[in-house]
């Protein structure tokens, strides 16, 4: 029993240093190596993940996180016995002996095979197409001057957002320092990234978004009880610095006393989308005391992006918040909208919190509502994309999003996915080209890598001057 208990743990070890490697950019040989074992002596404990993962949150008893990592390791180490009893019981049954030449055979054979197998995945790879022209539609902009930050001026990460575990991925993902003011080392890290895809696809555009606090009955902000704050003039001011590389998509929290004054200002910067995301900022979007707000932007022209579906990333309100059809009466008042990360949900999260076929449902008679793909290439959410293209009607009216720095991970793909594929997706660095790279090879319709264009109505291939 000690052997497999060792087994199985090194085999759940090995699993979870992949899929951080595969997070971080994993060298293609310790790839190999990995998936070599959980594929051979670690097949039963993998099969035993891989078996839970499939059915934990299709039901509403089992759902959560913690209690998908108890229950797949338990079934880990089940299957991992009944092979080795299996496996022992056959070998005791086996009276003949094997001769050595029958054993050269064997080997002879095993690396002819391998050889095939070899060439024959080398020629069958497809090659990922890079187009002329991408518009990543959904990346976020972050920093941290201090907390509780200066309204309008400064950006602010709260004590519990820098407790939220994402963020020590985000600061050792991106490299930035563990202390200080972070604005100058994110936009860095954020260019550099952006530099390196516009040198694969010169097109490379990405829609940049600010992130606005929440506010107090009276209109004013509420530090107390925000966790992420970046001001519409600290994008406007990176954009301006970039105007190649970014679309500014402003955040306004239609609770702020000003929030029509300040949709005017950014009318005048030139932004044709802003963003409003209700977990993180406690909104309703339903609320009627909206109504003049959505008017205001669908007389400027301005797409409304709202956060739709569950939220792990940072401290919410309420997870109902996500839900699309609260997006009804920013329609009915002529806005275009967009369902950042298109309703769906973590495939632990319980199937209460799963909006994806609301959301398709209402596309079927909302010519103006969207989707988009931001997030859908995580860990956490393997299930959506397949959802996704499995629908005609999603599949054709979702935008192609990042969330960077939020990576994907082409390893929960494994069974969708060539191997050498998989290989140089797992061992892919630029943030943007791995997601772009993982969303292609999974089938993703081509013109979605370009539907922002036409959606948010920034252009293609053009570059805008944003200022007032």
């Amino acid at each position: 029993m000690g052997i497999l208990s060792v087994t199985t743990l090194l085999t759940l070890g090995i699993g979870c240093g992949l899929l951080v490697g595969a997070t971080f950019g994993l060298a293609k040989a310790y790839a190999v190596l990995g998936l070599l074992w959980l594929s051979t002596i670690g097949l039963p404990t993998s099969i035993g993940v891989a078996g839970v993962a499939a059915l934990w949150g299709r039901f509403p008893p089992v759902a959560g996180m913690a209690g998908f990592c108890v229950v797949a390791a338990f079934a880990g180490l089940a299957l991992q016995v009944l092979s080795f009893v299996a496996a022992w019981h056959g070998l005791r049954t086996w009276k003949r002996p094997i001769a050595v030449a029958t054993w050269w055979r064997i080997a002879g054979a095993g690396a002819i095979l391998l050889s095939l197998t070899t060439a024959g995945l080398w020629m069958t790879q497809p090659r990922p197409a890079y187009p002329a022209d991408v518009i990543d539609g959904h990346a976020h902009l972050f920093g941290d001057s201090g907390w509780p930050p200066t309204h309008n001026m400064g950006c602010g990460l709260s004590p519990s957002q820098r407790a939220n575990a994402s963020y020590g991925v985000l600061s050792r993902l991106l490299g930035l320092p563990k202390s200080g003011n972070l604005d100058e080392a994110y936009i860095q890290a954020l260019v550099t990234q952006v530099r390196g895809a516009r040198r694969v696809i010169p097109g490379f555009r990405v829609v940049l978004l600010a992130q606005d606090s929440r506010y107090t009955a009276q209109g004013d902000p509420d530090w107390a009880n925000s966790t992420v704050y970046v001001p519409n003039e600290h994008l406007f001011r990176v954009v301006e610095h970039y105007p190649d590389s970014f679309i500014p998509c402003p955040s306004i929290n239609p609770q702020r006393r000003d929030s029509e004054a300040e949709l005017a200002k950014c009318v005048a910067h030139g932004a044709r989308v802003i963003k409003v995301h209700p977990p993180t900022q406690a909104v309703d979007p339903s609320d009627p005391r909206f109504r003049a707000f959505y008017q205001r932007c669908a007389q400027n022209g301005i797409r409304v992006m709202v956060h739709t579906g569950t939220e792990h990333s940072a401290p919410i309100a309420s997870q109902r918040f996500g839900d699309p059809r609260l997006l009804e009466l920013a329609l009915s008042e002529g806005c275009t909208v967009v369902a950042a990360h298109s309703a769906t949900r973590a495939f632990f999260d319980p199937p209460s919190e799963d909006h994806f076929r609301s959301l398709v449902d209402m596309m079927r008679s909302q010519p103006r509502l969207y989707g988009d793909t931001a997030v859908l290439g995580c860990l956490a959410r393997w299930r959506c994309l397949p959802d996704i293209l499995r629908s005609p009607a999603a599949s054709a009216r979702v935008l192609h999003g990042s969330d960077w720095p939020f990576p994907a991970n082409a390893l929960v793909f494994w069974n969708r996915l060539h191997p050498l594929t998989l290989l140089d997706l797992m061992a892919e660095k630029n943030l943007f080209l791995r997601d772009f790279r993982l969303k292609q090879a999974l089938g993703l319709p081509p013109a979605s890598f370009t539907l922002a264009a036409d959606v948010l109505d920034v252009g293609r291939g053009a570059t805008r001057v944003y200022g007032p």
